[in-house]
């Protein structure tokens, strides 16, 4: 196969499939947006609610004197709970929604207490308006994970805040509901209306950077489809001629600085007008695709095959003297015999063979033509052999 058709070949395989657009993809793209975005501002948000905790530590000794030894215990606890959390997250110990759920967990089971110490409906209410305001945070938090994590988080606030009253409180769940299921719904309807609106700005933003991807992928494609039709000829995947002499003239430099053998053969294909007239352009094609896949077999990695005409080709080899270089030929064309059996055309070449000198060549030019003189030369031989064969 072709070097260049392989190559584009291998192109099209990196392509994004038209899956990409499915909804499972969308759906794995969106909630790994999702989980970043709270991962990266989890660590501010759990500081902030510990300031906030601490700053409530003087507030509840000016409104809750009473219990204010035992808030103080519960809200440095929750502040050394978000201290750990920070560091195991930060250590990647525990992920960042295991982090969210403990933290909360926590502050629902003391809070709900507290609000439960209350006797009097109106002392209730004020619980309520300071519960709600010291857990602001919760739909916040709520509303950036998924909606199954939402609702039970929710629904564990509104379990752990009635269970306490019912432990603690005279109220009846009438009253409880009254007087404090406010909260609860207030909690529960923001962290769904805020979890639709962010899952639903994360889908746009996720369908906008898969288009950017993609858009991006083609460009990609289409740039490296381009720079193959700049360095490679399409039929054969040899290199083109301007892709080829750039590679030779750095192949000279390496050579000059180095001091390392370079030869190069410079190969004609012999009966490609005789092939296109009889038997048509396709078989023709056959013909150089078949040269160019016996020389690349023959020579190394390091060597290469320049396209430089229709049917005329540099074959050059690195650190190879002209005797090696000369013995490979051979053997290409020991090979062109053995794929011209069967063939309904011959596989034949001729060419010239010769070691870069920097005293003997002046140029670039100069060497190929000398390479090129050569392998005339041995085209004319060989013409006239066959004329002498057929007198």
């Amino acid at each position: 196969m072709p070097i260049a058709t392989s190559t584009e070949s291998t192109i099209k395989t990196q392509r994004p499939a038209d899956s990409v657009f499915g909804a499972e993809y969308l759906q794995e793209l969106c909630q790994r947006e999702i989980t970043a975005q709270n991962e990266k501002h989890l660590v501010a948000f759990i500081v902030a609610i510990c300031l906030a905790v601490i700053a409530y530590i003087g507030y509840d000794y000016l409104t809750l004197p009473l219990l204010w030894s035992q808030m103080v215990v519960w809200r440095l606890l929750d502040v050394l709970c978000g201290i750990v959390l920070i560091v195991f997250f930060l250590q990647k110990i525990i992920s960042g929604i295991t982090v969210w759920a403990i933290f909360f967990v926590f502050n629902a089971l003391h809070l709900s207490y507290f609000v439960s110490l209350y006797a009097n409906p109106m002392h209730l209410i004020a619980a309520n308006v300071n519960l709600s305001v010291a857990m602001f945070i919760l739909p916040l938090a709520l509303l950036t994970y998924p909606l199954g994590f939402s609702i039970c988080t929710a629904l564990f606030f509104m379990t752990s805040y009635v269970f306490w009253n019912f432990l603690k409180s005279p109220f009846s769940f009438s009253e409880i509901l009254i007087y404090g299921g406010a909260f609860n719904i207030f909690a529960i309807l923001v962290s769904l209306l805020g979890h639709w609106s962010k899952v639903r700005s994360t889908k746009q933003l996720v369908k906008l950077n898969l288009i950017i991807e993609t858009k991006n992928q083609e460009i990609l494609e289409q740039n490296r489809k381009l720079e193959l039709q700049a360095t490679y000829d399409a039929l054969t995947g040899a290199f083109n001629r301007g892709a080829g002499l750039r590679i030779l003239e750095d192949r000279i430099r390496l050579n000059q600085r180095d001091v390392r053998d370079l030869t190069m053969a410079y190969v004609d294909v012999d009966n490609l007008k005789t092939t296109n007239d009889s038997l048509g352009h396709k078989f023709g094609d056959q013909l150089i695709v078949g040269v160019v896949e016996s020389i690349r077999s023959a020579i190394r990695d390091i060597d290469l095959v320049c396209r430089v005409g229709g049917d005329e080709f540099l074959v050059v080899m690195s650190d190879c003297e002209l005797a090696e270089a000369k013995r490979i030929m051979s053997r290409i064309c020991t090979q062109l015999e053995q794929r011209s059996e069967g063939s309904p055309f011959p596989f034949e070449i001729s060419w010239g063979a010769l070691s870069y000198n920097k005293g003997e060549f002046g140029s670039l030019n100069e060497f190929i033509e000398a390479a090129d003189h050569l392998m005339y030369e041995v085209k004319q031989e060989k013409k006239r052999l066959r004329r002498e064969r057929t007198v």
